[in-house]
This record gives structure tokens, C-alpha cells and sequence, in this order.
């Protein structure tokens, strides 16, 4: 039971938990004492003054610092005396001895903390005669955070939070006395990926978002709650707008998933929705040309088309790839479309079918985020293989260095590159690509070793990994090896997470496989998660949009959910599994006739996919801009972003969370997703008849018993998470069994090619806000120094990487964190498709000139 300690504030008693602040318990009676330094989310540190109260000490009634004092028993605290109101005009009136009186013209003006205060408690009358002092203005910290040193008010708070939370001090203050001000260290910008959250917690408008500026006044803005779809980590944030545009993007606390932060990419790339190259109405081929067309004559002909196509070649011979960066309503409806209405399983997102996944998804968020309650981890050993959550999900990198730095948790990292949390201290296995499954068999038997468990099943299964076989294969060293053996043997809730990056083909399954002797072997098999990188990425899979499941994750011979979802429908489903996204997309020309493609670009992914798709009978594209897949369609149905459209999302927690439509176009003709597919299937005289996509949200909780009561008005603005627990069918079988290490190719000279997700890739969407262009990755192989110096390449030269499979000229840049023997080029850069290399045995070969 919580300790309670019971004090007078104004007068009046409250009974708080022991280490309260004054502040926080004056809070509880409803009496505001002003602040400025003081947040939340940072630690105290008492600078700015204004939280100045009496306090009853051993000398009497003492001035006192509210946000810095803990409360104490019998304590008595006046905030209402007549030298407390004198010391808080006196602070304000020294804040605003230099501040300029810019309000109409600053984005703060209309929610800005100092405003409201000066109202409150300032003195009313300015006493200055003299000219303020001048700094600098409109002074780019970032490239996307504007700094107007005249209007800081040396609250710390932007410093804080960088140290605090990033771990990165990349702010200082300067200067002292009334010449102090905040800036850059060593004159380089700030550059940590969630550093946005500076300007919603600085309380005045010295800190501004440069892609939003002067684009809104806050008193005439529409606020609407939503979540970000940069990634699987699902943000709460909240959009902006204005006459029928997105103004600004700024975080929304919810303690179940990002605290109240989120990334620069959430925060800061969304120029794309309100770009005017978006597609507004349909697109038909006519005469070798993508015209613009009415949408019955559009949709009339997709479905003349596919069901010519089903009666000439099968059902089978048509395909359909969903996405997982689109809401669960929309891709629920696209696999009731080609299960019903075709009459095939041939339907998957990237990252689906083809990928060794499990169904459960993490188990908590708040698990991980919970050093910033108290200072014992839920989870005090997190083993990351095969991801990087600086790149790909930034605010969980956040959490992690938290709960690393707060609650003393530990990392164990199996990564190809030396990520950047490599930098604590936590054992880092540096394995090269596709030999995962021999490492963490190889730690499996040192695991075993250190606890004198040599007889168990475990050992038996990872014996023929021995020591000479990590160190030659994986390149990691045995030592390494026990000292990770070391901090797993000591956990007693540890949590493994991995990622697409290391799941797929017949690698991922060993890996898989592997992961799960381990995670049986800790007495923690509900602890190892599979993680999808994009928003949707753990909804798509829970709608059904897998060529071999049906929606929550049946088996496509699971009489009980086939009889449900037949009775929903009123149709027989098709039994035999489908194609993959990589299947469909190999055998698109030939066995697959016909592609509906929503909300995906596999044309901008690999050359020989363009050019299937190209021989296709008949292709369908659902989208927001004319991608390079696109260009190819028969017929392109234009669609609206996920900010004009009520949808729900499921991040990797398993959290469904709303979406609202936030605003509209009246000049475009485009529909949502859902939408389109509901009036497709009106042409295959089937009346689905849903009026919005809360009635498609209702059928979900009908069609996938996961999902059930999970409704629209359920959600909330928190969302819910799904129970594995209440649905024990969902839990994965996980049992001991060998995993075999399947052959690699040897790289004969060449080099070992390693991708992944970059948080800054300067794709498509991303490249639309001018003002992060500078941030992205060009399109450059990274190379050790040391491989560089071997191939007689200069950082920067252009130089030809080679595979059996296709080519690409990339400019050199010489990294440090690729190991010796490697070369990393990221996905979705600009014109430098990694997809073009991949064949499947890994290797490159670089070429000078």
C-alpha cells in the first residue's frame, strides 16, 4: 500500500503518496501554481522561479520552489499570499524585460502558456523604458525546428528533454546573465528523430515547427484526435486542420503506447496530404493512355474485366495485394472481395505470407515504458535480433533508452550493423546476414552450459552448434556469445523481439524455429514477438490479408471460422492456400493474369516485377498518387489519405485505434478505400451495403472473434488492445524442435548484402516535404572504411554493385557501423531500388569505375 502523507495547502487538506511534489498535490485540489521549467515528463530542476509558494519550515513560512519540494506530513503551504503574488509579477516582469511583444505574429499566440499567465499573475503594467536586447531570429536548429532566441525563456526544457529522453545533449545554454540563450553544441544541428517533441513542450513560441509556420492561427483550427501510420508503433497525435488542409501534427498522450511523444517523421512529413499531384478521379486506359473517367464507367469495367478473367482462367489465375500502411476496414474488405467475390486465397501485403511471423505481437508497450513510473523493468533483459528501433520505430528507441538509463533494464542485440543502442552497455552480437539461426542455437548451448543443463531437450537440439561453427560462420566471437548467455540466464521477465528483416523464406522459418527453443528455454515463450515495420502491419494479418488465413488468424481449414465467415458472407470459401506477395508478383504475366493492387508500389521494389507487371492481362492500382505501379494499371482508382477517412489501425501491441476523418477535399472525386471496394461490389451483384466504415468496423468484431466487441464507439480515442489470453486458438504451438541452418552461398570475393528500413528513405511520400529533403538518404552503398580501402574506392565515388541478378550505381559512403565484409544499401531510396540486387544467396560484387 502506497504510503500517504496529508498536508494544508490554502487553507485546505489533501492526503497525497509520499514523494509528491507541492506542485502536483495543489493540482489535486484544483489550485494552479504557475510554471514554466517545470513538465511532467522531465525531471525538476527549479530554474525559472515561478513556482515560488510559501512553505512552513523549522525557520517559519519560507519561499520555496513547488516543483522541486516533496511534500512532507503536516507541511502547510500558502500559495495565495501577498509575497507570493509579488514574487511572480516581479519573475514576469524580468521574462518579459527582453521578450518581444510579437503575439499576433507567433504560431504560440492563442496557446501559449506565457500568455495566459501574464493575464494571470504579471503585474499588468510594463516598467521597462530602456530597448530590449536583440538575438538571433528565425535561426534554424534543425531543418525542421526554427529557434527565436528572443522569446526563450531559459526553461531548460528543450535540453531536457534531448538528455532526458533522446540521451543525446544536443542543446546548451550560453552566455550568462540576461545574455543567456540556447543553442547548438559545437555548431552542429540537432538531429536526434524524435526532436519535435521540443516545440509542444516549450511554453512560449521560441521553438516553432518551420513545415507548419505561419500555416494556422490556434484558436482556427479543427483539432481532431488520430494516430500516426508511420509506423507499427501506432502514436497518438493529433492532426490540424483548416480550411479542408492539414495544418500541423503535434503528439497526443496516451500512457498505453507513445507517452505524449512522437517522431519527426509523423510530426513533420505530411505535405503529401495536402499535395495537388494526388489523383482525383479515376484513370482508364484508352488507346495505350490512362484517361480520366466517371466511377461507374471505372469500376464497370474492373469488374467486366475480372470476371472474364475468372471464367476464361479460374479464379485462381487473379491476384490481390493489400497494404499495411492502410486501416483494417479497407483491407478486410479487399480479402471479403477476392474470397467471395473470386473466389481465391490469392491475396497478401508485403511483409505477409512471405514472412515467418507470429501471430501475437508484443505483449505490452507499457511493459517497456514503465522506468518512467518506478524504477524496476517489466521486462530487465530485451533481446532485439534482426531490428532497429532508432530507424524503424524511433519513440520505441526512446522507451528502450529509458528503460535501459531509468530502470536499469539490459539489451542483448543480434544486428548485422552496429545499431545505434549498441552503444550501451549491453552485448552485442555482430552475426553476418543469414547466419542468425546457427548464432542463437550457438547461445542456446552456451545457455545450457552455464546452467549445467546438459541433459535437457535444449541442449540436445542446439549441440551441433558448436564453437569454432558461431565464430567461422556467424563472425561473432564465443566470448560475446557467453556474456549474452550470461544476462539471459540472470532474467526474470525477459522480452525477444524480431523483425522482417531477419523473418524471411526459408531463413526466417530456421530462425523462427530457433528463437522459439530459446524463448521455451527461458520459461518465457509468450514473450518472443514478431514486430511488422509499417502502421497496419499486425492488423493486416489479423483481417485476413495472408494467402493461408482467414480474418483473426484461422486456418483456411478451420471448419468453425469457415461456417462463420460462409454464414457472414453467404458463400463457400475457397480451401486451398494462395499465393504470396512474391509469388504473385514472380508469376504476374504468367500463371496471374490479373492484379488488384491497393495501396501498394512492387513496380518501385524490383525491375523484373515492373516488367511482369507490365505483361499482365489486366491490372488494378488503388491509390493516392500515380506510382510507378500505377502507370502500368488498365484502371486506376484514386483513393483518399488516411486523414480523410474514418479507419482503425492495430499496432504491434495488438492495440486497435481509431482514425477519424479529419478533413476533406470537395474538389476531388477520390473515395476512401473501403468505400470503393463496397461499390465494386455492387457490379458482382453483391449488396454489402455498408453506409460507413463503422459498419465495416461492426462486421470485423463479427467476422474475426478477436476482434469481438472491439466496435467504433468501443475504442475510444485510447483504443483497445486484443487478448490473446481470451483467445487461446490464436496462441501460436510453440514447441522444442531442431532448427537447421539453411546453406549460404559463399561470397567468393564479393560482399554480403544487407538491407532495411531507414526512417528518412526519401521515398515517394516522404520526398514531398521540401524541407526534410536534405534529411533523407542518398542513394549510396555503405561500406566498412576498411572494404573501401581494399576495393580502392574514394567516399563518394560513384562505383557499380553487382549481383547475378541485377545492377545498380550507387555512391560510396564509407560507414564504420557495417561490419568488414558488408554492404548495406537501405530500402525505398529514390531511384536506387535495392530490389533490383536481391536473388536470394546475398552477394555482391562492388565495381570500381
Amino acid at each position: 500500500m502506497t504510503d500517504l502523507v496529508t498536508l494544508t495547502i490554502d487553507d485546505r487538506q489533501v492526503s497525497v503518496p509520499k514523494g509528491t511534489l507541492v506542485l502536483d498535490a495543489a493540482a489535486k485540489l484544483g489550485i494552479e501554481i504557475p510554471v514554466f521549467c517545470s513538465h511532467p515528463k522531465l525531471d525538476p530542476v527549479a530554474c525559472c522561479r515561478m513556482c515560488l509558494v510559501e512553505i512552513s519550515g523549522p525557520r517559519g513560512m519560507m519561499l520555496q520552489t513547488a516543483c522541486s519540494v516533496p511534500v512532507a506530513q503536516d507541511m502547510v503551504v500558502k500559495t495565495d499570499t501577498q509575497q507570493v503574488k509579488e514574487v511572480q509579477e516581479a519573475n514576469l516582469a524580468f521574462i518579459l524585460l527582453n521578450h518581444p511583444l510579437d503575439c499576433p505574429i507567433c504560431d504560440k499566440g492563442g496557446e501559449c502558456p506565457l500568455q495566459d499567465q501574464t493575464m494571470q499573475f504579471g503585474p499588468g503594467l510594463s516598467q521597462l523604458v530602456e530597448p530590449k536586447r536583440m538575438k538571433n531570429k528565425n535561426y534554424l536548429i534543425s531543418d525542421t525546428i526554427v529557434l527565436d532566441q528572443e522569446r526563450c525563456v531559459v526553461c531548460w526544457r528543450c535540453i531536457r528533454y534531448l538528455e532526458e529522453w533522446e540521451d543525446k545533449p544536443q542543446l546548451a545554454l550560453f552566455e550568462r546573465g540576461g545574455k543567456t540563450i540556447i543553442d547548438i553544441q559545437d555548431g552542429k544541428p540537432v538531429d536526434a528523430k524524435t526532436s519535435g517533441n521540443i516545440i509542444d513542450i516549450c511554453p512560449v513560441g521560441a521553438l516553432t515547427n518551420r513545415v507548419a509556420r505561419f500555416s494556422y492561427r490556434p484558436w482556427e483550427i479543427e483539432r481532431t484526435p488520430s494516430i500516426c501510420t508511420q509506423c507499427s508503433m501506432g502514436c497518438n497525435l493529433r492532426i490540424d486542420t483548416r480550411t479542408h488542409k492539414l495544418r500541423r501534427v503535434i503528439g497526443r498522450e496516451n500512457m498505453q503506447v507513445n507517452d505524449q511523444w512522437i517522431c519527426d517523421k509523423g510530426r513533420f512529413a505530411n505535405a503529401w496530404v495536402n499535395d495537388e499531384g494526388r489523383l482525383t478521379m479515376p484513370l482508364v486506359r484508352k488507346h495505350g493512355e490512362l484517361t480520366p473517367a466517371p466511377w461507374s464507367e471505372a469500376l464497370a469495367l474492373v469488374a467486366e474485366k475480372l470476371q472474364a478473367l475468372k471464367q476464361q482462367h479460374g479464379a485462381d489465375a487473379i491476384g490481390a495485394i493489400g497494404s499495411a500502411k492502410l486501416s483494417n476496414e479497407s483491407n478486410y474488405l479487399l480479402q471479403r472481395f477476392m474470397r467471395q467475390l473470386i473466389g481465391t486465397n490469392n491475396i497478401d501485403h508485403r511483409d505477409g505470407g512471405d514472412v515467418a511471423a507470429l501471430p501475437t505481437g508484443m505483449p505490452a508497450l507499457a511493459d517497456v515504458m514503465k522506468p518512467q513510473y518506478g524504477p524496476d523493468p517489466k521486462h530487465d533483459v530485451i533481446m532485439l535480433v534482426g531490428v532497429d528501433p532508432s530507424e524503424e520505430m524511433p519513440v520505441l528507441d526512446v522507451h528502450l533508452k529509458r528503460a535501459v538509463r531509468r530502470g536499469k533494464a539490459q539489451l542483448v542485440i543480434v544486428h548485422p550493423r552496429q545499431i545505434e543502442l549498441t552503444r550501451y552497455n549491453g552485448p552485442f552480437l555482430q552475426a553476418n546476414p543469414g547466419t542468425e539461426t546457427t548464432l542463437i542455437n550457438g547461445l542456446l548451448l552456451a545457455l545450457t552450459v552455464a546452467k549445467n543443463d546438459t541433459t535437457s531437450e535444449a541442449h540436445k537440439l542446439s549441440a551441433g552448434a558448436s564453437d569454432r561453427q558461431v565464430e567461422q560462420l556467424c563472425g561473432v566471437s564465443m566470448a560475446d556469445v557467453r556474456k549474452a548467455a550470461e544476462v539471459l540466464a540472470g532474467a526474470q521477465n525477459p522480452l525477444i523481439i524480431y523483425g522482417p528483416m531477419v523473418a524471411r523464406g526459408e531463413l526466417g522459418a530456421a530462425l523462427r524455429q530457433a528463437l522459439t527453443n530459446l524463448a521455451l528455454y527461458l520459461g518465457k515463450p509468450e514473450n518472443l514477438a514478431y514486430i511488422g515495420l509499417e502502421a497496419n502491419s499486425q492488423g493486416c494479418r489479423d483481417m485476413g490479408v495472408l494467402p493461408d488465413r482467414l480474418p483473426g488468424h484461422a486456418a483456411l481449414d478451420d471448419r468453425m471460422a469457415s461456417d462463420l465467415l460462409g454464414k457472414l458472407w453467404g458463400c463457400a470459401l475457397p480451401v486451398h492456400p494462395g499465393k504470396t506477395y512474391k509469388q504473385m508478383l514472380d508469376a504476374a504475366g504468367s500463371e496471374v493474369k490479373a492484379l488488384y493492387i491497393m495501396g501498394a508500389n512492387p513496380a518501385s521494389e524490383r525491375p523484373t516485377w515492373a516488367e511482369n507487371l507490365d505483361k499482365l492481362d489486366f491490372l488494378v492500382v488503388q491509390e493516392l498518387f500515380l506510382t510507378e505501379t500505377a502507370t502500368r494499371a488498365d484502371v486506376v482508382l484514386p483513393a483518399v489519405s488516411w486523414a480523410e477517412q474514418d479507419g482503425t489501425f492495430t499496432n504491434l501491441e495488438r492495440r486497435v485505434q481509431r482514425a477519424p476523418k479529419a478533413l476533406g477535399n470537395p474538389q476531388s472525386k477520390a473515395a476512401p478505400d473501403w468505400m470503393i471496394l463496397d461499390h465494386l461490389a455492387t457490379y458482382f451483384d453483391a449488396q454489402w451495403g455498408h453506409a460507413s466504415a463503422q459498419a465495416v468496423t461492426a462486421e470485423i468484431a463479427q467476422a474475426a472473434p478477436i476482434y469481438n466487441g472491439l466496435t467504433w464507439e468501443a475504442l475510444g480515442d485510447q483504443g483497445l488492445q486484443w487478448s490473446v489470453a481470451d483467445h487461446s486458438y490464436v496462441q501460436p504451438e510453440l514447441s522444442y524442435a531442431r532448427a537447421v541452418q539453411p546453406d549460404l552461398p559463399k561470397a567468393d570475393g564479393g560482399l554480403t548484402l544487407v538491407s532495411g528500413t531507414v526512417l528518412y528513405d526519401g521515398g515517394n511520400l516522404f520526398g514531398l516535404t521540401k524541407q526534410m529533403k536534405n534529411m533523407a538518404f542518398g542513394a549510396e552503398v555503405h561500406l566498412n572504411p576498411a572494404d573501401g580501402e581494399k576495393l580502392g574506392a574514394a567516399e563518394g565515388e560513384t562505383v557499380t554493385v553487382r549481383s547475378d541478378y541485377g545492377a545498380l550505381k550507387l555512391a560510396v559512403k564509407f560507414d564504420a557501423t557495417v561490419k568488414p565484409g558488408l554492404a548495406w544499401i537501405p530500402e525505398s531510396l529514390p531511384n536506387a531500388p535495392v530490389g533490383a540486387l536481391l536473388n536470394g544467396n546475398m552477394v555482391v560484387q562492388v565495381v570500381v569505375g
